[in-house]
C-alpha cells in the first residue's frame, strides 16, 4: 500500500514539473467568405493589449478565441500581442498584393512583427501590427512598390515564432464579356428561328 501511494505521489510530482505545451497565437483574415465582408478570426493573444481591430478590442489578453466581421472597400488596421519563447524569425515584415485573374489587385496585406523573446526558452512579448486593404470588384487598387504578388483565392501564410497567421483574398466572380453575351444572344435567336420553322412544317 505504501509503495502504491509513493508511486502515485511521484507521478503527480512529475506531472506538476513537466513543461506545458506552448500556446500559439493565431490570426486568420478571410475575404473569401460572404460577398462584401471580411472575417478576422483570432486566438490566444495572451498578453499586453490582446488583439484589436480598427482600434476596438476583439479579444482581451487570454487563451480563448474570437472573431469580427468588417466590410470590404476599406482599410482595416490590426494589432495583437502574444508571448514567444524565443526570438522572432525572418521575415518580420511584408507587403502582399493579391492579384485578380483578369489583372488588377483585389486586396493588400501589410504586416510587421516586433519584440519577441531572447534565447530559446526566454519568454518575451511579440507584437503583430498591420493593415488589410480590400476593394469591391472590380478593384481599383494598385500594388505598392516591392509588394509580393499572390493569386487571389490562394492563402498567404505569415507565421512567426509562436503564432500562425494567414490571409485569403476572394476570387472575383467571372463577368461575361460583351462578345460572349452577343454570341449567346445570337445562338438563342437561332434556336428560336429553327423551332418556329419546325412548328410551321
Amino acid at each position: 500500500m505504501n509503495h502504491l501511494i509513493s508511486t502515485c505521489l511521484a507521478v503527480s510530482a512529475i506531472a506538476l514539473i513537466a513543461p506545458r505545451g506552448a500556446n500559439a497565437a493565431s490570426l486568420s483574415i478571410n475575404d473569401a467568405g460572404a460577398e462584401g465582408s471580411i472575417t478576422f478570426s483570432v486566438g490566444q493573444f495572451d498578453t499586453g493589449s490582446g488583439f484589436a481591430l480598427d482600434g476596438t478590442t476583439v479579444m482581451a489578453p487570454g487563451l480563448g478565441t474570437a472573431s469580427a466581421t468588417v466590410s470590404e472597400a476599406s482599410t482595416h488596421s490590426f494589432t495583437g500581442q502574444f508571448l514567444t519563447a524565443g526570438a522572432l524569425v525572418a521575415p518580420t515584415s511584408g507587403i502582399i498584393a493579391f492579384t485578380e485573374a483578369g489583372g488588377g489587385i483585389s486586396d493588400i496585406l501589410t504586416f510587421t512583427y516586433t519584440g519577441g523573446g531572447g534565447s530559446p526558452g526566454a519568454f518575451g512579448t511579440a507584437t503583430l501590427t498591420g493593415t488589410f486593404v480590400s476593394d469591391l470588384d472590380p478593384s481599383s487598387l494598385v500594388a505598392p512598390p516591392g509588394a509580393t504578388l499572390v493569386s487571389e483565392g490562394t492563402p498567404f501564410t505569415f507565421n512567426n515564432t509562436n503564432i500562425t497567421a494567414s490571409a485569403t483574398s476572394d476570387v472575383e466572380a467571372a463577368v461575361p464579356e460583351p462578345a460572349t453575351v452577343a454570341l449567346l444572344g445570337g445562338a438563342l435567336v437561332g434556336f428560336g428561328v429553327i423551332r418556329r420553322r419546325r412548328n410551321r412544317a
